[in-house]
């Protein structure tokens, strides 16, 4: 019968698309599922308790609702694009129906790269909300095998390095803001504004654009930098991130160093490490969600450098909590 078919296991599944929604029920005998696909012909269901999502109109949906209120636009734009090309395969299948080999297959398919770590990422919390709203009895991607991470090697600048940007950005438009990353790790688009310092308890406040741990960050000030940097929050409007990137541009190349203020987030967190700073401390600061990305990610410190070094260097600029 149309709309009615007999599953290998012994139960009929019907099928009944109203309205651009397709809705999908189970029965043990012929004559139950002829009375389910009356009740679906006559819409005598609910049909918001009933939708059916296919991974496409589910993941665009998560795209919409959970992700693009909490982003910036640069990072909505790269979960946009990773959700394209899962959707281009795998799509049109229906939620509750995509098995764990149909994701394992879309992704050997990929090499290794950062690209398909995001990919797999946006996969797997895409899935996982599914489940927590109970559209699905569980989450497939979780018995997936991924590859381990890509290190993140020499992706911070180097003691030497740092001495060079030091003394190039010295009495520029962007010496504050340059300190401003190398002091609290943020991302570029995380540049806290100037109403995130709080001189009173010597602190910053860093609005995350990644993940639930990052969204709220709280940085300490040391007292050195709390005083340098006071002045020029008060009487200064901190600047746009294109404005930075395109000046810290000019001034690395004018001293042969990659211009990267990305690497300033790298070379927070492996300075902290060189001053013997617990790992725990540095996982929050950075916004980490568990504290193996931070040992995995930065434990190679710069055997050029010492604790010595980064306080003469940062005046004393980094706070120090052991």
């Amino acid at each position: 019968m149309k709309g009615i078919t007999l599953r290998k296991d012994g139960r009929y599944v019907i099928r009944k698309t109203i309205h651009g929604i397709t809705y999908v029920k189970y029965a043990k005998t012929i004559k139950e599922a002829q009375k389910i696909y009356t009740k679906l012909k006559n819409n005598k269901f609910n049909e918001e308790k009933e939708k059916i999502y296919t991974l496409k109109t589910w993941s665009e949906e998560w795209l919409e609702t959970y992700k693009k209120p909490f982003v910036v636009k640069k990072t909505y734009s790269e979960c946009e694009r990773a959700i394209r090309n899962i959707n281009e395969k795998l799509g049109k299948i229906i939620l509750t129906e995509l098995k764990p080999f149909q994701i394992q297959t879309f992704l050997n398919k990929y090499e290794k790269s950062r690209w398909k770590e995001k990919i797999q990422l946006y996969f797997n919390s895409l899935l996982q909300k599914a489940f927590d709203l109970g559209l699905i009895e569980r989450n497939p991607f979780k018995v997936i095998v991924k590859e381990p991470k890509l290190k993140c090697k020499n992706d911070c600048y180097t003691f030497i390095e740092q001495e060079k940007i030091i003394k190039a950005i010295n009495g520029t438009n962007i010496e504050h803001e340059i300190y401003i990353y190398l002091l609290t790790g943020c991302r570029p688009n995380e540049l806290p504004i100037n109403e995130n310092f709080d001189f009173k308890n010597n602190l910053i406040i860093i609005n995350g654009t990644k993940t639930e741990k990052s969204k709220y960050r709280v940085i300490e000030m040391s007292e050195e930098f709390s005083k340098y940097i006071k002045p020029y929050i008060l009487n200064n409007k901190i600047k746009k991130v294109k404005d930075i990137k395109k000046e810290f541009t000019k001034i690395c190349n004018s001293i042969n160093i990659q211009p990267l203020l990305y690497r300033l987030r790298h070379t927070f967190a492996t300075n902290h490490f060189t001053l013997g700073t617990n790992a725990k401390f540095v996982q929050d600061w950075m916004g980490h969600s568990s504290i193996k990305i931070t040992l995995d990610t930065y434990t190679d410190i710069d055997k050029t450098s010492s604790k010595e070094k980064i306080r003469n260097l940062y005046k004393n600029f980094y706070f120090e909590k052991n």
